[in-house]
C-alpha cells in the first residue's frame, strides 16, 4: 500500500540543522542531501566543503562523489540485470559458465545469484595494491581463492564477488563495465555526469578523499583494488552527482521507466528489490541491501522492511522507499583527508528524521 507524504519546511529545517552540526563537529568535511519522488527532486542542498586540504573548496550541489560501493547497485548489479533481461545471463547458472577459471570443488556450485546476494562463500576483501598485482593478475588470484564457506550457507559481504560480476559483464557483453553502463544505462537515463575514471577536466568538481603517494585524491578512485584494476571495477570506482543518482532512483520508483523511455521491465525492477538471500535474518535483492547488518546505517530504525538501498565506504548512501515513493541520497566525503571520521550517527539521524515525517 502506498504511503502519502509531503515535504515540509519544518523537516527541511531539522535536516539543515543536523547536517550543519555534523560539518561543524567534524563528522564530515561536507555533504549533499537530495530527497525526491518519482517525478521531481523535493530538496537538494550542499553543506561544508568538498575539499579541505591542500586548499579549501566549498561543497556544491553538483559536486561529483566517489561512490565507492554504490557502484555495486548503480553499475554492476543493474548491468547484470540488463543482461538477464535480455536473456544473455541466467542468474541461477553457475558462474563458471561465464568465467570458466572460477571452478573446482564448491566453486562449481556458486551461481550468479550467489554473487549478487553475497552468499557465494568468497572472502570479503583482499588488498591487492600493496601486493603489486594489477588487472588480470587480480582476477587470476580471485579465481584461485578458496571459499570461506559453502555457497548459500553464510552472508559474507564480498568485494571479490562483485569484481567477478564486473568481469562477467565484460565477457558476456564484449564491453567493459564503464562502456556498457554508459551506453545502455546512463545515456538512456540522461545521467551525463556518471562514469568511471572521470576526465581531468572534471576533477576540480569532485569531492576529495585521501592522500596517496603524496597526492590528494580528487577525481581518482579511492578504493585500492579499484585503482589497481585501472579504475573500472565491479565493486567500486563509479563517480556521480546527486541529480544523476536522483534520475536513477526515479527510474526504480517508476519500475524501470523514466521520461517515457523504458530501461528495465517492471518485473526486473521488482526482482532487483526482492529478497533472494538464503541466509536467515538477512535480506538482499539483486545487489540491493534490504535487511542486513549494514542496513541500519542506510535507513536507520524507522523505515519498514522492503525499503532498499546501499552504502559506500567513502560516505555515500542511497535509499529507495517504494511504499512512500521516496528516495534519499546522502553523499559525503567523510574519508577526507585521513579516513578518521565516522558518519554512522549522521546517516541514522537523517534517515530517522525522514522516516518519522512519513510513518510517525
Amino acid at each position: 500500500m502506498k504511503r502519502r507524504w509531503r515535504w515540509t519546511k519544518g523537516l527541511e529545517r531539522k535536516l539543515t540543522e543536523v547536517l550543519q552540526r555534523a560539518v561543524a563537529d567534524g563528522q564530515t568535511p561536507g555533504a549533499v542531501l537530495c530527497v525526491g519522488d518519482p517525478d521531481r527532486i523535493r530538496w537538494l542542498a550542499a553543506f561544508g566543503h568538498r575539499r579541505l586540504v591542500p586548499s579549501k573548496q566549498p561543497m556544491r550541489p553538483d559536486t561529483l562523489f566517489d561512490l565507492a560501493s554504490l557502484t555495486k547497485v548503480v553499475a554492476t548489479a543493474p548491468a547484470v540485470c540488463l543482461l538477464w533481461q535480455w536473456g544473455k545471463v541466467d542468474l541461477t547458472t553457475p558462474v563458471r559458465r561465464y568465467l570458466p577459471e572460477f571452478s573446482g570443488g564448491q566453486k562449481n556450485r556458486v551461481t550468479v545469484l550467489h554473487l549478487l546476494t553475497h552468499t557465494s562463500g568468497l572472502p570479503a576483501f583482499k588488498n591487492y595494491l600493496p601486493l603489486g598485482l594489477r588487472g588480470d593478475a587480480i582476477l587470476a588470484d580471485i579465481f584461485r581463492t578458496r571459499l570461506k564457506a559453502p555457497p548459500s550457507t553464510q552472508f559474507i559481504y564480498s568485494d571479490l564477488g562483485f569484481i567477478l560480476l564486473g568481469e562477467l559483464v565484460r565477457r558476456v557483453s564484449g564491453l567493459n563495465l564503464d562502456t556498457f553502463c554508459r551506453r545502455h544505462l546512463y545515456a538512456t537515463l540522461q545521467m551525463k555526469r556518471t562514469r568511471f575514471n572521470p576526465p581531468k577536466s572534471w576533477r576540480v568538481r569532485c569531492a576529495a578523499t585521501e592522500w596517496r603517494d603524496g597526492t590528494m585524491l580528487q577525481g581518482i578512485v579511492h578504493d585500492p583494488n579499484a585503482f589497481a584494476l585501472g579504475g573500472i571495477a565491479g565493486h567500486a570506482g563509479l563517480f556521480s552527482v546527486a541529480e544523476d543518482l536522483a534520475r536513477f532512483c526515479q527510474m526504480l520508483l517508476r519500475e524501470g521507466e523514466l521520461d517515457g523511455v523504458r530501461v528495465f521491465e517492471p518485473e526486473t525492477v521488482r526482482a532487483m528489490r526482492s529478497n533472494y538471500c538464503p541466509v536467515n535474518g538477512v535480506q538482499r535483492g539483486l545487489g540491493f541491501d534490504i535487511q542486513s547488518p549494514y542496513s541500519p546505517q542506510m535507513k536507520g530504525d524507522r523505515f519498514p522492511v522492503g525499503v532498499f538501498g546501499h552504502t559506500g565506504y567513502t560516505g555515500t548512501s542511497l535509499l529507495v522507499d517504494p511504499f512512500a515513493e521516496l528516495f534519499v541520497l546522502l553523499l559525503t566525503n567523510r574519508v577526507h583527508p585521513d579516513d578518521t571520521r565516522n558518519i554512522a550517527t549522521l546517516r541514522k539521524t537523517v534517515a530517522n528524521l525522514i522516516a518519522e515525517a512519513i510513518y510517525g
